[in-house]
Formats: C-alpha cells, structure tokens, sequence
C-alpha cells in the first residue's frame, strides 16, 4: 500500500531460470575446453569409442568434438565436415547463450510457442536429421 491507502501491484519481474545460465556456462566451457584441446596428440587421441569399438559403426555423436573444436576457431566448413549435427549443435548454443546473456542484461525475447501440429512435424524433422546426419557421418567413417 502506498501512504494514501491505495493497493499498489507490483509489477512482475523479469524472470531468468537458473538452468538457462548454467546450461550457457556449460556449452561455452565445452566450447573453449573443444577449442583448446590438442584433438591428435594423446590422451585424446588414444580414446576409442566404445560403440565403434564394438560395432564397427560410427556412433551418432561421431565428430562432434571436432565440430565444436572447428566452431570455437570459426571454421564453420570443418565442423560441418566433421558432423553437421555437431556443429548447428554448437551453433545453437553459442545463440542460446546470447539471447541467454541478453535477457540477463534485461531484454526481452519472446520464445516461439508451436502448436501441436507444428510440434509433431518439428520431432518428425528431428528424427530424420538425426538419421541423416548418422548416414552423413557413416558414409564419411567408411572412407
């Protein structure tokens, strides 16, 4: 209440989940960690991937670190060649701690709601992305 008696709303703050900061934190520190790491001389060298190992068959995250590697130093060709999926991986994220950063800094963003129809046809999309790009990352391995 205000000194004249009136009821006076607050207006509602601006929200930011935490797990918004913490998610950009974690992608941008698996950026630069990707970025900095020598990817051909041991002890990352000297992993193996138990899947491959097992199956002979690259696994869906094949090349990823490559991609996030070849986007923390801008050769955005390199990641796509690496795994496609990685790298908009990568991207996306690099995006989502920028509009992250600026609704910290007060801006305000809309966030796209689909309806469900869309929203079937987004999962839809998704699913064939991921068996693209594995068919993409497969056919680059075999070589």
């Amino acid at each position: 209440m205000n000194p004249e008696g009136e009821v006076v709303e607050a207006l509602p703050a601006r929200s930011l989940p935490g797990n918004a900061i913490v998610v950009s934190a974690l992608h941008l520190a698996a950026l630069a960690v990707a970025g900095l790491l020598p990817l051909d001389a041991p002890p990352l060298s000297l992993l193996a991937c138990p899947f491959r190992a097992a199956t002979g068959l690259p696994c869906l995250g094949c090349g990823c670190l490559r991609a996030f590697a070849a986007v923390a130093h801008l050769d955005l060709r390199a990641a796509f060649l690496a795994n496609p999926l990685g790298a908009l991986v990568a991207i996306g994220g690099v995006a989502f701690a920028c509009a992250t950063l600026l609704r910290v800094c007060g801006v305000d963003l809309a966030a796209p709601r689909l309806g469900p129809s869309r929203a079937r046809l987004a999962r839809i999309a998704i699913a064939v992305a991921i068996v693209a790009n594995w068919c993409f990352v497969a056919s680059r391995v075999a070589r």
